[in-house]
């Protein structure tokens, strides 16, 4: 006679719930009948990583690349280019432009009237200006000149001197190539509507976009 032992008796019963549990149909539908408290993980005042302010429709050649303390959105197209899209609180318009024109050692504008312009966010105007040549900037404290190169800047006054700032920047056959693609990007481009855990808790709160609200 053979006996079984008290731990294979155990075992074959939890193998036979385990099938019977396997066989039981899931219900399709959940109902929540509670939530959790928001704790700083859900908050990403705290996470700003995983929360982004601008959100727009990358075309399908570019690569997106990780953010940086100045860049919202950032993206590396051909095999030099650059398009950053960034925010800047103060300036103005012109004085930004102007900031680019020195890295070509142009002379600066006394206006941006005369610039072209492309609408954002809704009907928000832009002002666009188009940058060829040496381009200079620094490395390690020492001029460094890149010759052939080429910028389409692309700027935006949201809120009262709040910029949004959109900057193609490259050897000029790769940046003119890419300029139908950066004019349709920088059109999808629009506020990220999804809201913060904090902002879901304000029930009944209203916010005025009526001066832009960016």
């Amino acid at each position: 006679m053979k006996f079984r032992s008290p731990i294979s008796s155990v075992i074959g019963l939890a193998c036979f719930s385990g099938m019977m549990v396997s066989c039981k149909q899931l219900p399709k539908e959940m109902e929540v009948v509670e939530q959790r408290e928001l704790c700083q993980y859900d908050d990403v005042s705290v996470f700003k990583n995983n929360y982004e302010s601008l959100v727009g429709t990358q075309p399908l050649d570019w690569r997106r690349v990780n953010r940086t303390e100045f860049r919202i959105l950032n993206y590396a197209v051909g095999d030099a280019t650059q398009v950053a899209v960034g925010q800047v609180d103060g300036g103005g318009v012109l004085a930004n432009m102007n900031r680019w024109k020195r890295e070509f050692e142009q002379e600066v504008l006394e206006d941006v009237s005369g610039l072209e312009t492309i609408e954002m966010f809704g009907g928000r105007e832009a002002q666009v200006i188009q940058l060829r040549g040496t381009f200079q900037s620094k490395m390690a404290g020492m001029p460094v000149k890149s010759k052939g190169w080429a910028v389409t800047g692309i700027i935006c006054d949201v809120s009262g001197g709040s910029l949004i700032t959109i900057k193609m920047m490259g050897p000029e056959a790769e940046v003119d190539a890419q300029q139908e693609n950066l004019m349709e990007f920088t059109k999808t481009l629009r506020i990220n509507d999804l809201q913060t855990p904090s902002e879901r808790s304000k029930k009944g709160v209203k916010v005025d976009k009526t001066e832009g609200g960016y």
